[in-house]
């Protein structure tokens, strides 16, 4: 009996001392953490020498968050438009070139957009206007700005120069931008001489070599074919219009030639004019709509034939009336 309860007491004994040893290591535990939660963070790591600049997404992760998605197409779509708008580095040209500028004729983007080398002039409303091609690095042509300068200042006025021995051009020597119409039977016309309403050349040139529209009224029920008979015999009357006997000038044909766009018939003459103190080589092209003659006129020095020469004959051929 002795024994047994001898026994019992060491047993009690025993789990006495492993209730305290565990309550001790549980405290030990709550200690730790404590700690642990009141100690001080820790200091910022020491910077990197920087990102590797090769690796973009590492950049901006370095510098900042990456922006969104949104943020980030937007932004490539914005700068696209830009480039493309404003033709930077040519990127626009190169690209409505790679069909060979037949979208950007259709889209009528080379009015702005220089394709290949060409830009195009589109001149008033479908119905009555015209259109054409011709070098992208020629301007609109000074000379035929400062007359209508004068006509309009003559119009408010002002001093009728234009025409006159005062008129800064008359002294050059050459003859007119195209060949001058004949005068229309009207009071209000009688004497006025036709004048292009449009006009592209060079930069820094007099007008003697150019590309250039004149819109004249023409006789009711003119047209080409029946008043003027085919290319050649019209070629032929122009010519002698051009450089009568006594003029002193001296006219050659030396192609001409008709073609259609759709109803519309159109004359094209290749021609020479020398005079005492000029020699030019032209491409004249003619049509008529609406009691109203049509002429493009595509000149240059006959010494610079060899080089303009493509480039006239390929603004020729562009004009077409719209």
């Amino acid at each position: 009996m002795k024994s047994t309860c001898m026994g019992r007491a060491r047993g009690g004994s025993n789990c006495l001392r492993q209730c305290r040893a565990r309550a001790t290591c549980h405290f030990q535990r709550q200690a730790l953490r404590l700690v642990c939660s009141a100690s001080p963070p820790e200091g910022p790591k020491p910077s990197s020498p920087g990102p590797n600049l090769a690796d973009p997404v590492e950049t901006i992760a370095w510098g900042g968050t990456l922006p969104s998605t949104r943020r980030a197409v937007l932004g490539g779509l914005s700068g696209l438009g830009i480039a493309l708008g404003g033709n930077l580095g040519g990127i626009t040209s190169f690209l409505l070139g790679l069909d060979g500028g037949q979208l950007a004729g259709r889209l009528r983007a080379d009015v702005l957009i220089p394709v290949r080398g060409i830009k195009r002039c589109l001149y008033g409303n479908s119905g009555s206007g015209f259109e054409f091609t011709y070098p992208a690095e020629w301007l609109g042509d000074q000379t035929l700005a400062y007359r209508a300068a004068k006509r309009a200042e003559a119009a408010r006025g002002g001093p009728p120069t234009f025409g006159s021995r005062r008129d800064d051009f008359d002294d050059l020597g050459f003859p007119a931008l195209s060949p001058p119409r004949r005068p229309v039977s009207q009071p209000s016309r009688g004497a006025e001489v036709a004048e292009p309403v449009v006009a592209f050349g060079p930069p820094g040139t007099t007008g003697e070599e150019n590309v250039s529209v004149i819109v004249a009224p023409i006789m009711a029920g003119f047209s080409l074919e029946g008043s003027l008979g085919g290319p050649r015999e019209a070629g032929e009357r122009f010519l002698t219009t051009l450089a009568p006997p006594s003029s002193g000038l001296e006219a050659t044909l030396l192609s001409a030639e008709g073609r259609t766009d759709g109803s519309q018939l159109y004359y094209t003459l290749e021609y020479t004019v020398k005079g005492p103190k000029f020699f030019r080589h032209n491409v004249s092209v003619y049509t008529a709509r609406n009691n109203q003659l049509y002429t493009f006129n595509a000149q240059c020095p006959e010494a610079r034939w060899q080089e303009d020469a493509a480039a006239l004959l390929a603004s020729a051929a562009s004009f077409r009336l719209t």
